[in-house]
């Protein structure tokens, strides 16, 4: 399953949620990513990006129909962000950057215990780390003082990161063939 589709009910969520309903939004995101990853699940080849998403989806469900958090409505947006800010601060932690797991579905096996291939998954990761913390920051102002200004840097911060994730290999790849014919020549 390639990230995108680990971002989808993130993008749920945030769409439904928009409309100040993030219990459907919770739920509705839930739901997508139990039915995302059923497959993985069997395979025993679970994301962490996944896993993480899951979790935080279930506690938000649980949050949003066993209680009476009326702070969790306002705040449901700065709060995703700095939950998937979390879930990638815990995948460098744990060596296993969450970017790894997406570039073993396109990297050839033979780079993948390389150092190379670990750090550019690293930066890429520590990159997404910046979006989601400046994103949460935003989100939060936007809940204090709505403003389109807040949403249109948050989008120029997301399309910055995923253009960063698309170019930054192919940099990494070019790089390291320059430096290889340069030892040749």
């Amino acid at each position: 399953m390639g990230i995108f589709l680990s971002f989808l009910p993130w993008i749920i969520f945030w769409v439904i949620s928009g409309n100040n309903n993030y219990q459907i939004g919770a739920l509705a995101a839930m739901v997508m990513v139990i039915f995302l990853n059923i497959k993985n699940v069997k395979q025993g080849n679970v994301k962490i990006l996944d896993l993480g998403t899951l979790i935080f989806f279930f506690i938000l469900t649980g949050i949003s129909f066993f209680s009476m958090a009326v702070w969790v409505d306002k705040y449901a947006a700065p709060l995703s962000n700095v939950a998937m800010f979390l879930i990638a601060v815990i995948s460098l932690a744990l060596r296993k950057p969450f970017t790894i797991q997406y570039a073993y579905e396109k990297v050839n096996p033979e780079f993948w215990n390389t150092p190379k291939f670990y750090t550019t998954n690293r930066t890429i990761t520590v990159i997404w780390c910046i979006t989601f913390a400046i994103n949460a920051f935003l989100s939060y102002l936007y809940v204090r003082n709505p403003n389109i200004f807040f949403w249109g840097i948050i989008i120029i911060v997301l399309i910055g990161a995923i253009k960063f994730t698309v170019w930054y290999p192919d940099f990494v790849k070019a790089k390291s063939q320059q430096s290889r014919q340069v030892a040749r020549d």
